[in-house]
């Protein structure tokens, strides 16, 4: 059955916090959220609800074979609120208040540094930030995470925007392969861990060659 690409809603949240858990299986996900700790689930899920509720930057894709959401992504696009243009992500100098059971040091030691990164490399410039992109791991290479990727980038391209991404080594050639290019890394001390930040340049669409 072909994947479809749809906008999420609120009732899809849960489903989000499953494919997330099930999908991170990295060094410092598993330390930062132990998956034996009830908490981590309800707040992942009651971050995800607050952010599709009240942030104006964020937008939710799923994708569904059938009646199954296999994969989910989060895009932050540039909104004008006023004289403001809201960019979304995290605030370094505001990090979230992390669930109980979390590994509050290294939360904020990694999620700061991954903001403070943003910051440093994009500044102010209007971009779109894919923040997460999760495929549950049966249904991996089936070209889901492809549909939302492009999604986003289809849309900077458009706007005539930069798209920024951070990445784990693994996820690393995947965004390569879709025009992103590592302007640095950063690796957490004592943990054998290795993040890139990566920036795409906006690319002619079809419309604009023609």
């Amino acid at each position: 059955m072909p994947l479809t690409l749809l906008p999420a809603s609120l009732a899809d949240v849960p489903t989000f916090t499953s494919i997330y858990l099930s999908a991170f299986q990295d060094v410092i996900a598993h330390d930062c959220f132990p998956r034996t700790s009830p908490h981590i689930k309800e707040w992942w899920t009651s971050s995800n609800v607050d952010d599709m509720k009240n942030q104006a930057s964020a937008r939710f894709l799923k994708v569904v074979d059938g009646d199954e959401i296999i994969a989910y992504a989060k895009w932050n696009v540039p909104v004008k609120l006023g004289a403001e243009t809201v960019l979304g992500g995290d605030d370094p100098d505001d990090m979230p208040v992390w669930p109980k059971d979390a590994n509050v040091e290294l939360c904020n030691e990694f999620f700061r540094h991954l903001a403070r990164e943003r910051k440093r490399i994009m500044g102010d410039r209007p971009h779109y930030y894919l923040e997460i992109v999760a495929t549950l791991p049966q249904h991996q290479g089936k070209g889901a995470a492809g549909k939302m990727i492009r999604w986003g980038l289809d849309q900077a391209d458009r706007d005539g925007l930069e798209a920024y991404v951070e990445a784990s080594p693994l996820a690393a050639p995947v965004y390569k392969h879709y025009g992103w290019k590592v302007v640095a890394d950063f690796t957490l001390k004592g943990r054998n861990h290795t993040e890139s930040f990566m920036v795409r340049a906006p690319q002619q669409t079809l419309k604009d060659q023609v």
